[in-house]
């Protein structure tokens, strides 16, 4: 006979002396291990553990395509005191040890997400089980929040799969599918959704056989004798945490201390007691959870899950789902454009004016689909066969969204627009992917403007993430929407944006390159200035980034710009001499301000020649740094001011997003509030006295310091 017990959170079932343990979190979509449900949980396994009759305990979600999805973030987000942090630490580890501890075995049993505090709780247990459902997901992702699992993950997971494998998870912060995690010896059992309760079954039989519980347990830590010499002896993982802190520091130069302390405390509890390690754990995670860092990584996820909500408009709009689309122009965006859109089971008709182009825009496609890793052949040749060239507009008429990618050109687009219109349904969607040009000027030529919308992709389409839409005077609120859910379908993330000259990101972006190239002509070296960029924490200096999208697509948008801000937007005199040199066009042409030879990048010495000798001594690395990133701080109060953005979180998430800002300073306006408004406008002030309108502070920036605002309340 089977009896029942049920909390607010948890619900407990024991039939033939197996009891199973539901956790349903009120009020909530997911599973979070709030103070709340710990102490819940830590009551029920007080009273499981009494029970003598008891073979196994299964702990389960009642939530679909979930398990736990981690420790509640806003309470981390709350700890400002480490002393405060290293207790809440340790009561979630007190509560996992006692699961640990409970004198039968524990069975995790996974379908859909096991991340942070819901992985740890899993390592807690005797063994786990899971589905290969695609939404099964495991892993520690907190050094992405600039913190270190803190619930015992550094020390049980090492302690499970070996030393290896488990910094490559707990570093990375990335997370494995059941599969993987099978392979990995993080799991000890994968099988299909629709076997689980049935294959659990004869698991808890298994388990229960101590012969086979032994094979089960063995089987963890396969990894050959190479692996097993690594992970067993201090001389191998010696090796391991020198080449892992090596690596580390290549990747993150030292600016993210999360992954450091957490090879840290993975090496000091390798050797000794799950118990000494526990305490250390604690102490170090209290040491970040207070950090700026930790603080600025858990806005931008917050940020980033509001968009993932963000339907893009107030109103009760209807966001169409999309199943045949179009793409004008054969290019490498416009191909990548059609891939994404075949990969996410979207039939395309791809549309050039050669045969030649639409072959190019074919092999973009084909390469986006080859640098997947999980495309089996059979998928890639499904997906490249929704793609459909085209030299004609036939099969226009029954799509319900086309997307153009032609040059940037006004003149061009508006003819293709104005040709393209007449061959459409009455509600099919255009819209460009222009990344600078007026949506309200191309809308005028349509007969029916309200289906016309910007949507600007970043290049490349395969990497980043972000796409910028923009609606002209008239798109239709049903439009924004289709377009908004579109880019999600993609597996983008939108971010909905006021036309102007430049959108959101460019018109930010674009003034700090000029500003880079302006100090060539200064008398600063090429490397230097990108250094110190890229000291700040930028993935790219800028005049290498300005290589890598083309010096001539990077030039057109700045002159966009300044036919569209006037003074303060002026294209620097060196822009316009190295432009005016057609083979310089970056790495596409093999030279810009670097040589492109497949080597390491090195200064290219005809910009010098170009552009003659410097007048005068070099700014210094200080001033350099604050011309570059205050001249982004001042546009984005202005786009704020404006309202080209709703909100200075999103404007934040669009710059790490569309630019590689660093994420851990959290974004523009987020620096801006903890390096201080007030201190920002005085220098811009003085670099406005020195240099020109470029650096005039924004009337936002001079009221917020006058009434002692930030942009983050």
């Amino acid at each position: 006979m089977a009896a029942k017990k049920e909390t607010s959170n948890f619900n407990l079932k024991i039939q033939n002396d197996i009891a199973t343990l539901t956790f349903n979190l009120q009020g909530e979509k997911v599973n979070k291990l709030t103070s709340t449900v710990l102490q819940e949980l830590n009551g029920i396994l007080e009273e499981v553990g009494k029970k003598g009759t008891l073979k196994a305990l299964v702990l389960e979600s009642g939530k679909p395509d979930i398990f736990i999805a981690g420790a509640d973030i806003a309470e981390i987000q709350d700890i400002t005191d480490p002393k405060d942090g290293e207790q809440k630490a340790k009561a979630g580890q007190a509560v996992l040890t006692k699961l640990s501890k409970l004198p039968f075995p524990t069975i995790a049993k996974i379908d859909g997400a096991a991340l942070g505090g819901g992985c740890e709780l899993a390592l807690a247990c005797t063994y786990r089980v899971a589905t290969d459902n695609p939404k099964t997901m495991i892993g520690l992702p907190e050094v992405n929040l600039g913190i270190i699992p803190g619930f015992g993950g550094t020390q049980r997971l090492p302690k499970l799969i070996g030393l290896s494998r488990s910094l490559e998870l707990i570093l990375s912060g990335k997370p494995v599918d059941g599969v993987k995690a099978y392979k990995l010896g993080l799991l000890d059992l994968c099988v299909p959704k629709n076997f689980l309760n049935a294959r659990t079954d004869d698991f808890i039989t298994q388990i229960l056989t101590p012969k086979l519980a032994k094979k089960i347990v063995k089987r963890r830590r396969l990894g050959g004798v190479g692996g097993w010499l690594l992970d067993s002896f201090w001389i191998g993982t010696r090796l391991v945490f020198s080449k892992a802190k090596s690596e580390l520091l290549k990747k993150t130069h030292g600016q993210y201390p999360a992954p450091l302390i957490a090879l840290q405390t993975i090496k000091y509890g390798y050797f000794r007691s799950l118990n000494s390690g526990l305490n250390y754990e604690a102490k170090q995670f209290s040491k970040l959870v207070g950090t700026d860092i930790c603080k600025n990584l858990i806005q931008l996820f917050f940020s980033q899950e509001a968009l993932k909500k963000d339907t893009g408009i107030q109103t009760d709009a209807t966001a169409f789902s999309i199943s045949h689309g179009g793409v004008l122009g054969a290019g490498f965006m416009g191909g990548g454009i059609a891939w994404l859109m075949s990969e996410a089971g979207i039939s395309v008709r791809l549309k050039d004016i050669q045969w030649e182009a639409i072959g190019k825009g074919y092999a973009a496609a084909a390469k986006f689909y080859a640098k997947k890793r999980r495309v089996t052949p059979a998928q890639k040749s499904l997906g490249m066969n929704r793609i459909a060239g085209t030299l004609d507009y036939s099969g226009f008429n029954k799509l319900e969204v086309v997307i153009e990618a032609i040059l940037e050109d006004m003149t061009l687009k508006k003819k293709v627009f104005a040709d393209l219109e007449p061959r459409l349904a009455k509600d099919t969607i255009v819209a460009t992917n222009t990344s600078a040009l007026s949506i309200t000027e191309m809308a005028k030529s349509f007969k029916n403007p309200n289906r016309f919308i910007g949507m600007h992709f970043f290049s490349p389409v395969n990497r980043m993430p972000l796409v910028e839409v923009i609606p002209g005077p008239e798109t239709s609120d049903d439009t924004i929407a289709t377009i908004v859910r579109l880019a999600k379908t993609l597996k983008k993330t939108p971010i909905v944006v006021k036309d102007c000259p430049g959108f959101l990101v460019n018109r930010i972006l674009i003034p700090y390159v000029n500003e880079a190239v302006a100090l060539l002509l200064e008398g600063m070296e090429i490397p230097d200035i990108d250094a110190i960029m890229t000291a700040y924490g930028m993935p790219l200096g800028p005049l290498a980034l300005a290589d890598e999208v083309g010096l001539d697509v990077g030039y057109k948008v700045a002159k966009i710009l300044e036919q569209g801000y006037g003074a303060r937007m002026k294209v620097s005199a060196a822009f316009d001499q190295v432009y005016a040199n057609p083979e310089l066009r970056g790495k596409k042409t093999g030279k810009g301000f670097y040589l492109h030879d497949g080597s390491a990048l090195v200064p290219n010495p005809d910009i010098k020649r170009i552009l003659g000798k410097p007048k005068g001594k070099p700014p210094k690395a200080e001033e350099c740094l604050d011309r570059m990133v205050l001249t982004m701080v001042n546009e984005a109060a202005r786009c704020l001011d404006e309202t080209i953005v709703a909100s200075a979180a999103y404007l934040d998430m669009a710059m790490v997003m569309g630019t590689g800002f660093p994420p851990f300073r959290g974004g523009l306006c987020r620096y801006a509030d903890q390096r201080g408004l007030a201190d920002i406008l005085k220098r811009l002030d003085v670099l406005h006295r020195a240099y020109g309108d470029r650096f005039e502070p924004a009337a936002l920036l001079k009221k917020m310091v006058e009434s002692n605002q930030k942009f983050y309340a």
